[in-house]
């Protein structure tokens, strides 16, 4: 992991952090945005009142709906998880959640499917249709080669750079016959850093296809206009929504957080054959390793991702969920309540709510320190 500026003061800041303790003025702050931590906020919501006397009530609305909320000032804070790229005065970013996200799929069987991301691209741009197309095959036989990660006193040994330390790797076939069915893409309606997220890695791993710019909107970032394919292309509000829509379609395929697929009766994530020709899942593990290659921005607090990088745990489509927050909200206790609140969900959440896929943060890893220095400013 590469921090671009990482200063004196900010690692003055993280030696004076102190542990979160209740606010003098209950707050119940008002935050909209990102579908994808939805679960995780409700879910931790008595352990962080707990802790600190506020609440918070979360709107949700994808991550557009967060940057207009934050931008117009109509709400506390916000989250997205795609950059806010016209911030209003003083709005900026933290990278509170690192996450995977996993590629769900409603098939017969057991067996876990395994995708390379050029063919998951040319599956979500329409270029693929059927299920027993020859590159789907392909993929899910030949054999695979699995990380084994090393592990001490329970715990992940991690390298200095905070990927998980590969011990060795098994070898797996898995002779996967799929069907001669078409493929129904579900996709995110609207404003989505979800999909904008998506689209970015495939637009990496295949850009002779995906030519156009990348944003939160799938249906204008797609190569194909799939508003003419709605029987094999259609659209779900919320990750929720996504899911829920996959769960019943049969023969579906879609970009989901995990938490959400691991919830669906009849959904499965896909392995996904990363840079290094590596069978990587949507593990906190593997969405660790592909943050240790990347870098990030301390001054914007935005990540950038490398997709094709190709060390070996590494999970190619992973993401970052930013909370948007102000360096002036005029009251002390406010700013207080909100720079708690970013902290818990950065440092306390994933490590009380462990089934939703999201990375549990140490103060002390590079991570951590950037965004105590982040959390810094908000006052």
């Amino acid at each position: 992991m590469r921090i671009s500026t990482v200063t004196k003061a900010a690692v003055i800041a993280v030696v004076a952090v102190v542990a979160i303790s209740p606010s003098a003025i209950a707050y119940d702050l008002k935050s909209a945005g990102a579908t994808s931590v939805s679960t995780l906020l409700e879910k931790c919501k008595t352990s962080y009142q707990t802790a600190t006397g506020d609440t918070l009530s979360h709107a949700g609305g994808g991550s557009g709906a967060g940057k207009t909320a934050i931008n117009a000032g109509t709400k506390d804070m916000a989250f997205s998880d795609s950059a806010n790229t016209t911030p209003a005065a003083g709005v900026f970013h933290v990278p509170a959640a690192v996450w995977p996200v996993g590629i769900a799929y409603n098939l017969n069987g057991s067996k876990e499917l395994q995708l390379s991301v050029k063919t998951l691209s040319q599956i979500f741009a329409g270029k693929i249709t059927m299920w027993n197309d020859p590159a789907i095959l392909a993929d899910n036989n030949v054999e695979r080669k699995i990380p084994i990660y090393d592990v001490k006193n329970g715990k992940t040994v991690l390298n200095a750079d905070g990927s998980p330390k590969v011990k060795s790797y098994r070898t797996l076939t898995v002779r996967y016959t799929l069907p001669n069915k078409p493929i129904t893409v579900i996709y995110r309606a609207g404003g989505s850093g979800t999909t904008n997220n998506f689209v970015a890695a495939v637009t990496a791993f295949d850009p002779e296809t995906w030519t156009k710019k990348v944003s939160d909107n799938f249906v204008t970032s797609n190569p194909t206009d799939v508003t003419k394919f709605a029987a094999t292309f259609q659209a779900a509000t919320g990750s929720d929504g996504v899911a829920a829509l996959a769960n019943k379609t049969k023969y579906s395929i879609a970009y989901d957080e995990t938490g959400y697929i691991t919830a669906s009766k009849s959904l499965r994530a896909a392995a996904i054959i990363n840079a290094g020709g590596i069978t990587t899942r949507p593990t906190t593990e593997g969405a660790n390793a592909a943050f240790a290659s990347s870098s990030l921005d301390e001054k914007s607090g935005l990540i950038t991702w490398n997709y094709t990088t190709k060390s070996p745990a590494a999970y190619p489509l992973t993401a970052a969920t930013y909370a948007l927050v102000k360096s002036n909200y005029g009251k002390t206790d406010l700013a207080a309540a909100v720079k708690k609140q970013v902290e818990y969900m950065a440092f306390s959440c994933p490590t009380v709510v462990t089934t939703e896929g999201f990375s549990q943060i140490s103060k002390t890893s590079e991570l951590g320190k950037a965004i105590l220095s982040l959390t810094a400013k908000i006052a």
